[in-house]
């Protein structure tokens, strides 16, 4: 063997006696070659095993790769898809993930609402709780999920009625959660449905109890008034009977006893029939006069509050009108003048009893604008009430003469809860629900305003009936 020989080689050669200056000795070659195999086939093992070790280790990871990726792809498409908005909440509060129904809800942009304090979304009167339970959660002190109804904000300024749940992510082995997950659930609508059944039920108890007084009143003054015209019309006659009789005595007053002209006298001084006969018609006419405006408000009470039964039917919109001024007639009185104009209309398919708290809630409204306006002043104002038909719809308007609605909240004005009274004065639900019911007779409540003039609400109401209306009740 010519060269030089690998270090290892040398080595085994040596172990075994050989080397390339002697002549080769089969045997020991031979062995030393089977042995050299020997070592080739260890090696090969080896290495096969180690290739398929790798082989099925990289086949299984590929396997659980793929699984992650379809599981990722599957919760990216939950999370994008769903119709409920969720949020993922770091520990300082601030949105890392937002998905399109949250920031469809929230009217933001794509990618807006990231980096935002989540606090900044809720509603100022509402976010004390909301910070103490998510300060509680990421800090470790609590661990259940909770659940919160909360109104949030939407990016134009509205009011957005949900429920939030917010649990956290607890994957890491620390004491505190990595981030919080929030669903945001829309209920606006099962609110909106909730404030329309509970002022359905408290209208149709008042309603009630108004029908039942209306009912125990009528019947009493009816007799008052009877009972009135007939002593009226007996004191009418008494009187021309002592007339008569003082003309008489008057002829024979010089052939009666002194005794007996001045108890006569007397009784007429203390009778003061002059001022009973100037006097006592005016009386017994304002009298009447006030049995009829009781009687008036006791029919106009009856048919306010006349429960319609679920069922529609046609009823005659001036009268209704005329009935629920009668009704609404102190709230009025006192700041403003009523101007009707009501045109002939014809009968109209219709709750009654949902249109009469919708042309309620339109003139109180009015008679309050008016009150912003003339204040302490004794001055009033005019509400003007009108009625027109327009093709196969019924227009009532209402207009008052107070401060107009001003441009920035005209958008917000229907919205449930949304008011600019002061506590206690109006609770943000009254147009909520007239438009609620306007719409449900197939028509629209629309209104024009002017800032510092006025404004004026016109209810549109279809004559006949509506292909798929939805009753009341």
């Amino acid at each position: 063997m010519s060269g030089p020989l690998h270090r290892h080689l040398e080595r085994q050669l040596r172990k075994l006696a050989l080397n390339d200056a002697e002549a080769p000795v089969l045997q020991p070659w031979r062995d030393f070659l089977f042995k050299i195999s020997q070592v080739y086939e260890e090696v090969d093992r080896e290495r096969y095993t180690l290739e398929r070790s790798v082989s099925l280790f990289e086949k299984e990871m590929l396997g659980l790769h793929a699984k992650l990726e379809e599981s990722r792809d599957r919760m990216h498409s939950v999370f994008h898809a769903s119709s409920v908005g969720f949020l993922r909440l770091e520990r300082d509060g601030r949105v890392s993930m937002a998905n399109p129904a949250i920031e469809k809800l929230l009217g933001y942009e794509t990618g807006e609402l990231l980096g935002r304090a989540y606090v900044e979304l809720i509603h100022p009167e509402e976010r004390e709780q909301a910070v103490g339970r998510f300060g509680a959660l990421m800090s470790g002190a609590a661990r259940e999920a909770y659940s919160l109804d909360k109104r949030l904000l939407h990016k134009g300024g509205s009011d957005i009625h949900t429920t939030i749940s917010v649990s956290a992510d607890w994957t890491s082995e620390s004491a505190c959660p990595v981030c919080a997950i929030a669903a945001v659930q829309d209920v606006s609508e099962r609110t909106r449905l909730e404030v329309e059944l509970r002022h359905a039920q408290k209208l149709e108890s008042v309603g009630r109890l108004a029908s039942g007084i209306a009912h125990e009143i009528n019947t009493p003054i009816q007799f008052v008034g009877d009972n009135t015209e007939f002593l009226r019309g007996g004191f009418v006659d008494m009187l021309s009977l002592c007339l008569t009789y003082r003309d008489v005595l008057a002829k024979l007053s010089s052939s009666l006893p002194e005794e007996d002209q001045r108890r006569i006298a007397e009784a007429e001084s203390s009778a003061d029939l002059d001022y009973l006969q100037m006097n006592a018609p005016g009386a017994f006419a304002a009298t009447q006069d006030g049995i009829k405006r009781v009687s008036k408000i006791v029919q106009a009470m009856k048919s306010f509050a006349h429960p319609d039964q679920g069922l529609e039917a046609q009823a005659d919109l001036n009268e209704a009108l005329l009935s629920t001024l009668t009704v609404g007639g102190n709230e009025l009185k006192y700041v403003a003048y009523v101007k009707t104009d009501l045109a002939p209309l014809p009968q109209v398919l219709c709750h009654l009893g949902d249109l009469n708290q919708v042309f309620l809630n339109l003139l109180v409204n009015a008679a309050h604008a008016i009150a912003d306006v003339v204040g302490e002043t004794g001055q009033r104002g005019q509400i003007s009430v009108s009625t027109r038909v327009d093709g196969d719809f019924v227009v009532v308007s209402i207009g008052d003469t107070g401060t107009g609605i001003p441009e920035a909240i005209r958008q917000r004005i229907f919205d449930p809860f949304f008011t600019t009274k002061a506590v206690g004065r109006g609770t943000g639900q009254g147009l909520a629900i007239s438009r609620s019911v306007v719409e449900k007779h197939g028509g629209t409540l629309t209104f024009d305003s002017v800032v510092g003039k006025g404004t004026t609400f016109h209810v549109r109401i279809p004559v006949g009936a509506r292909k798929g209306a939805v009753e009341a009740g």
